[in-house]
Order: C-alpha cells, then structure tokens, then sequence
C-alpha cells in the first residue's frame, strides 16, 4: 500500500461553481488525484490519495480517494469537479469519502512516513514497505508540520534538487516505486 498526502493550505471547502483553479487551486488536488491513483487503462488499486484541505469556509476537509475500491470514474477535469462539489455536499460515491479532520489527527494513525524535500536523502537509496508520502500544494508544507512530522519521526526523501510541480512529484515517486517493484519481483 502506498498513500501520498497533500496539504491544500487553500483549497475551497465548500460547493464551488468556479473552476477547480478558482477554488482555491483545487487544480492541485485534481492533478495530485490522478498521477497518484491513475495509469494507462487502469486505477492503482494498492494506492490511497488524501487532500487535507485548509481554504475558506469550512476548513479543515479530509478528501479521502480509495484505489481500491473507486469505480465508475473518468479522468477529465469536468469529472472530478462534479465529484468533488458532490463529495463537499455529503453525496457519496465509491472509494471516495470526506470527513471533517485535521492532518494532526490522521497523521497519529501511519507509522511508515516521509516528507518530500530537495534537502532530504535520495528516494532511491530507501526501501519502502507501506510508505506515506507528504506533499504540499503550491505555497507548500508549513514548516512548523513539517517539522512535526519530522518529530514524529518521517523522513525527508529527496526525488532531485529541482522543484517540480506537486503533481509531478507524485508521478515521479510512482515511477520510482514502480521501478523498485519490478527490480524486487525479477528474482
């Protein structure tokens, strides 16, 4: 099982009727959505994506997006904006969940945890059992989180010294975990 967490220091949480970028950078979310839980002609089943959403006017929001059981899903933005706003409204849909929780809370229930950072140790020097990866949106983590979390006792990965997008960084630590997968599987 793999889970990738992002905090959405400004995402919306409430019904919106802008765009996804318009509440708050709810793009974020979409795009984190799919490079965790989605490849080529099918869904992650052994990945979990959760958005800790921390905007106007009803913060904090757990959205909670279950591969293993998310069915009857497209990948276009039109798509997750509809379930997004219905999820806020209290509609269910499978494998997807909202619930009124801090990242505080959820964060004493993993034990396996890191924190993506260009300062941390190379991800391909880690071998990962059940991995909880921490992300931040386009402002990033809070650094007194961050620094929580580390207490906690995560550690900061490293997947290069650049910035990227936090959506490529999730497609980018599939990729890695996909790959290390593979190597493990061949003997």
């Amino acid at each position: 099982m793999r889970r990738f967490i992002l905090y959405s220091r400004t995402g919306y949480t409430a019904p919106f009727s802008g765009s996804l970028q318009e509440a708050g950078r709810l793009d974020i979310v979409y795009q984190c959505t799919l490079m965790a839980l989605f490849a080529s002609h099918y869904i992650r089943r052994d990945t979990e994506f959760h958005a800790f959403i921390y905007g106007a006017p009803n913060p904090p929001l757990h959205l909670f997006i279950d591969g293993k059981s998310l069915r009857d899903v497209r990948i276009d933005e039109a798509t997750w904006k509809r379930l997004i706003n219905e999820a806020f409204a209290g509609t269910e849909h499978p494998g997807i969940r909202i619930s009124k929780e801090g990242i505080e809370t959820y964060v004493k229930t993993l034990e396996e945890m890191y924190v993506l950072s260009e300062k941390g140790i190379n991800i391909q020097d880690v071998e990962f059992k059940s991995p909880s990866f921490f992300i931040g949106d386009h402002i990033g983590l809070p650094k007194k989180f961050e620094d929580s979390l580390v207490k906690h006792g995560a550690k900061k990965v490293s997947i290069g010294k650049e910035r990227y997008l936090a959506a490529s960084t999730v497609d980018i630590v599939n990729y890695i975990l996909d790959n290390k997968l593979r190597e493990k599987t061949q003997y």
